[in-house]
């Protein structure tokens, strides 16, 4: 067979287009490696190279041109997540990674920082200091926007700990648990801050599942399929300046409040809303804080609570029907 005739222009180069030359290799039965030695490029594009972690690709990079031009073209092209406890040991590393690899390249809210954290438990031993010098253990201090983190699901993936979000926007966290019983526990602690959450349930936390302070620049925090539950209290959401957004969410079992609005605007949506079975109110607003269920008034949404809802200093509670 005319190999030369058999040559085609690849589809999805990689950046070292010279020395990366697809060819049509034959099969010799009278080499017993011909597999091992010489691997078509199509084997190390779609099978080989995507086995390789982050940290994987990186250390192979002095190896030869070749990874080289490999890890140019998966890292310019975002195609790296960092997976911890194979490319990092522990949760606790992930941001330095970030840090280092920011200054290299650019993360944008459409093409963020993927961190995947992979089945069990994720400890977290670092820890964030608030501005009255209390000191919140077992905590992550999120340093830089747009990162995903992404675990396996809610009853797969567990995080023993909390997180510190100030400053920052495009944080999405999906499929996981997040737990964090040590003092001043909270499960997300955030001000100025842009956060989305999908499947995320956050259980068990000393103080907050969900802490929103005030804040001197908008606040946004989206939450779809999440739970706020057995905790002191479900959301403490506070700021003129801060939005609120729950989608088939769940408040339940908190020691006090379900949800406590200060100030804040916050908006409930989907059928499988619910807000149940809290010690003290369901719902509580104050200070000009407006609560607005997208849902016929009908709708089963507060029950079982110490006291389903109460408003006041200028809070509101309404139902509106899209």
């Amino acid at each position: 067979m005319d190999t030369k005739s058999n040559k085609r222009p690849r589809e999805d180069p990689v950046a070292n287009k010279k020395r990366l030359v697809s060819k049509t290799i034959i099969y010799d039965v009278s080499k017993p490696n011909q597999w091992l030695d010489d691997p078509p490029l199509e084997i190390w594009d779609h099978v080989i190279i995507p086995m390789l972690g982050l940290k994987d690709l990186a250390l192979a990079r002095p190896v030869c041109t070749f990874f080289e031009a490999y890890w140019q073209d998966k890292f310019s092209n975002n195609v790296l997540p960092l997976r911890v406890g194979n490319d990092v040991a522990t949760i606790n590393d992930v941001m330095g990674v970030i840090e280092i690899l920011s200054s290299r390249r650019e993360y944008t809210k459409i093409n963020p920082f993927v961190v995947f954290l992979g089945k069990g438990d994720h400890q977290i031993i670092s820890s964030w200091t608030d501005p009255y010098d209390d000191i919140h253990p077992t905590t992550l201090d999120i340093t830089r926007s747009n990162i995903t983190y992404v675990g396996t699901g809610k009853e797969t993936t567990t995080i023993l700990g909390g997180f510190h979000i100030e400053n920052q926007e495009n944080i999405t966290f999906k499929n996981m648990t997040v737990t964090n019983t040590s003092q001043y526990g909270d499960g997300i602690y955030m001000s100025n801050a842009k956060v989305k959450l999908f499947d995320v349930a956050f259980k068990g936390c000393t103080k907050c599942a969900l802490y929103i302070s005030s804040n001197t620049s908008e606040t946004i925090v989206v939450a779809t399929r999440c739970e706020f539950a057995n905790s002191r209290h479900g959301a403490v959401v506070r700021g003129s300046l801060t939005s609120a957004t729950f989608k088939n969410c769940v408040f339940k079992d908190n020691e006090n409040d379900g949800i406590f609005v200060s100030g804040a605007t916050v908006h409930f949506h989907g059928e499988a809303t619910a807000i149940h079975s809290n010690g003290d109110d369901g719902i509580y607003v104050t200070g000009t804080g407006k609560v607005i269920f997208h849902l016929t008034s009908d709708h089963n949404t507060l029950y079982n609570n110490g006291r389903d809802r109460f408003t006041t200093s200028g809070g509101t509670i309404t139902n509106v029907e899209d």
